[in-house]
């Protein structure tokens, strides 16, 4: 039981991409739709014979759309059309392992520059909030790497100063005053970048741009 539950532990991953792919659309644990997978993935290992020519991976892949399909089927959410589609992609089971690694990790990528996307436009409208535009930033952010790198350390320390983040949020500008107090900058160089280093603090300190701040790196912007 134990090799099993390791077993299962280990090819998560597996499982949640492949039922994702099947369903064409993101699936989380707390979906039936992975419960199906998971369980279809028990089968699987009960069921897997070398001697039948398939690797593991495919044969589980196999198992987890056969049972996806039937669950589907059963709550009428497959048209007569879209089965006898699929009855003539079943050839796509006998895919070797590498082949559906490269479609799993094709659709992983396309959802991961969805998900992208759909955080670009929410964060190109809180940047509007304070007079910022997204298509602005390359033009204005600093031309020296140096520069670019201070302003990257300068927003991760304003992150930390939760009473600098209030005057941020409550009234759209930057605590100037407060700023020259810690950092050795003048006042001249923070208002030049001051449209720079708010777009860096939103990133920053927004875990709803996770994405964005993984992504994105505001070190290269002009090199």
């Amino acid at each position: 039981m134990r090799d099993r539950n390791e077993l299962i532990e280990q090819y998560r991953p597996f499982i949640i991409k492949s039922v994702s792919h099947i369903c064409k659309r993101p699936i989380s644990w707390n979906h039936d739709e992975a419960s199906i997978g998971l369980i279809a993935f028990n089968k699987a290992i009960d069921r897997y014979d070398a001697a039948h020519g398939k690797t593991f991976e495919n044969f589980a892949f196999m198992i987890i759309r056969n049972q996806l399909i039937d669950e589907f089927r059963k709550q009428g959410r497959i048209l007569e059309n879209e089965m006898m589609v699929l009855d003539d992609l079943y050839d796509e089971f006998d895919q070797t392992t590498s082949e559906i690694a490269i479609s799993l990790e094709a659709y992983e990528r396309e959802q991961t520059a969805a998900g992208l996307a759909q955080e670009l436009v929410r964060y190109d409208l809180m940047l509007q909030e304070y007079g910022v535009f997204l298509e602005e930033l390359e033009e204005c952010s600093p031309k020296h790497k140096d520069t670019r790198k201070q302003f990257i350390q300068m927003a991760k320390h304003f992150g930390e100063q939760p009473e600098w983040l209030h005057i941020l949020l409550r009234t759209k500008r930057l605590p100037i005053k407060e700023m020259l107090q810690f950092f050795k900058v003048s006042r001249k160089t923070l208002e030049r970048n001051r449209k720079y280093l708010i777009a860096l603090v939103l990133i920053y300190t927004c875990n709803e741009f996770e994405g964005i701040r993984k992504t994105v790196s505001f070190e290269e912007v002009g090199e």
